[in-house]
């Protein structure tokens, strides 16, 4: 009786063993993949780029002494208009100019007095050209003195007020503390007259032209929301992207198109679709989506039961990330755009962009 239940869990255990692999082959056999529908399309391919946005006209805000800020009234994205006061400074400064300048006015006027005493002397020569001359010298230097003590008081400034309408993009002042001369005390951006920054690689500036048009996706909509576009600046220095590290010009971008919530700093990506001549549309697939083998190039269509199917294609290689499809395929049918070394003839296919949804 026992050895009856020995050798009944032991079955049980080796049915169960042999189930967990044929599920675990059947997942294997099932592939990860992104699946996209062919359609005719119009263009010479697209190119694809990440840029950001900046704003044309920014103010930046400076003071002429390390004054010490006595209190704020903004922040970082306020919204501000002309004329408004932004910050005031400690008096401390101020007064004791006004001090200084009290003091050399009440010695300008006993230089004064005491000049005029002489110069009457002088007449009954009771006192010397010398010491008149003297004495006119030291009236000149309080004189100097006191502008220069007025020219400094002009530049201790109560208060900051905003020289523009717009939005406060940056402040470094901070209340209590000296502010450093050298640096803005704040900039104001006007963001009524934005425009987007594209990095665009070496080898696809030969593509692009003043005018085009193209369409933005900001990723504050997660790309899912589209705005129009169109380049009206090329930039003739190459720079090293800071994404890719590769070499790269910048293409200013101006919105045709209102886009809401979007601040300088925010990152955008865009699709600039290349036109061609010929007004005939073609299917155009994805690069990625090609295979080559013995000179020949093939795709991976979907077919029946969601199984990879070879397809020879003849296709043309075009700028961008696109390639059009000649012959081997036709409207609506269903490829991998993702294919690699490991995915074979007949494999059952999970199409990831459903897998998301």
């Amino acid at each position: 009786m026992r050895k009856k239940i020995i050798l009944g869990m032991l079955l049980i255990l080796l049915l169960g063993l042999g189930l967990w692999k044929y599920q675990k082959k059947s997942k294997k056999e099932e592939k990860l993949y992104s699946v996209t529908e062919v359609h005719r399309k119009d263009g010479n391919g697209y190119i694809e780029a990440k840029g950001r946005v900046e704003v044309n006209d920014t103010i930046s805000v400076f003071v002429d002494k390390a004054l010490k800020v006595k209190e704020i009234f903004v922040k970082e994205g306020d919204y501000v208009e002309k004329g408004q006061i932004l910050m005031t400074f400690d008096d401390l400064s101020k007064n004791k100019l006004l001090r200084a300048m009290e003091k050399e006015k009440l010695e300008l006027q006993k230089l004064r007095r005491n000049y005029e005493v002489e110069r009457s002397l002088e007449k009954i020569g009771g006192a010397s050209l010398n010491s008149l001359k003297d004495m006119q010298e030291q009236i000149r230097l309080h004189e100097l003195n006191l502008e220069e003590l007025n020219e400094d008081f002009q530049k201790t400034a109560s208060q900051i007020a905003s020289p523009a309408n717009g939005t406060i993009s940056s402040l470094t002042a901070q209340e209590n503390y000296l502010v450093n001369t050298d640096s803005p005390l704040l900039k104001i951006a006007d963001l009524s007259d934005i425009k987007i920054v594209l990095e665009i690689p070496e080898y696809n500036v030969r593509y692009l032209k003043l005018g085009e048009k193209l369409s933005l996706r900001p990723e504050i909509f997660e790309e899912k929301e589209s705005f129009s576009g169109e380049i009206i600046r090329i930039g003739k220095i190459a720079k090293v992207s800071s994404v890719s590290s590769e070499n790269i010009l910048e293409v200013e971008v101006k919105p045709l198109e209102e886009i809401p919530y979007i601040v300088p700093g925010f990152k955008v990506s865009a699709r600039i679709q290349l036109q061609e001549e010929s007004e005939e549309k073609r299917i155009l697939i994805p690069k990625t989506a090609l295979m080559e083998e013995n000179g020949n190039f093939y795709v991976f269509r979907v077919g029946e039961g969601e199984k990879a199917a070879k397809q020879v294609v003849e296709a043309e290689i075009l700028s961008g990330q696109e390639a059009a499809v000649l012959k081997g395929l036709t409207e609506g049918d269903r490829i991998i755009s993702n294919p690699d070394v490991t995915l074979k003839e007949g494999d059952k296919i999970l199409d990831s962009n459903k897998r998301r949804k």
